[in-house]
């Protein structure tokens, strides 16, 4: 009698254990939002793969990027995104929509600055273009550095350099390196 219980809660066993297997392998992903302090979220399936990443600070979204792969480095408390498109929001309502084809952007969490590099565009809603081998965002300031094949395209004017900064609202620039302006110049969407 001992062995045939013994038996049967073993039968039992595997028979919950087969359901929830099946259970979880035809369940679909479920998104989990992680909180990373600093108004700072993380809504990624299980494999930090296809990722949004986004901040908000008294209930209003400052960004947000969907990532292709998120690797975070706890260690120096900074993220590395790859395949990246997202947004900054202005206070004014206007926001930069920013892309990297196959570049890689890094999230300093301490102070949710970023990088973004790799054939880097970034296109301001109410006008203005700016293309770059690298762009860099202090989040306090609103500020923008772009570096590497810098082109910007505003108001009727093209210009070019090795550096640019300006800010999100991309009023004025500051253009460091080979620089060149073209009034009624164009610059090709690549």
């Amino acid at each position: 009698m001992k062995n045939k219980e013994m038996l049967l809660g073993i039968v039992a066993g595997i028979a919950v254990a087969g359901s929830v297997i099946t259970w979880l392998l035809s369940a679909k992903p479920q998104e989990a939002t992680i909180g990373l302090g600093n108004g700072v979220q993380v809504q990624a399936n299980t494999t930090m793969k296809d990722t949004k990443v986004s901040r908000e600070k008294d209930g209003e979204k400052l960004w947000e990027f969907q990532v292709a792969e998120v690797e975070q480095d706890k260690k120096n408390n900074k993220a590395l995104l790859r395949g990246i498109k997202g947004k900054i929001y202005r206070k004014d309502g206007s926001y930069l929509d920013i892309s990297s084809d196959n570049g890689e952007a890094t999230l300093n969490k301490a102070d949710n600055d970023f990088a973004v590099s790799g054939n880097v565009k970034a296109v301001l809603n109410t006008g203005g273009k700016l293309y770059a081998d690298r762009v860099t965002y202090q989040e306090k300031t609103q500020f923008i550095q772009a570096s590497g094949n810098v082109r910007l395209e505003k108001d009727g004017y093209a210009a070019y350099g090795d550096i640019a900064e300006t800010t999100t609202k991309m009023e004025k620039f500051k253009l460091k390196g080979h620089a060149k302006v073209e009034k009624g110049g164009k610059i090709d969407d690549k």
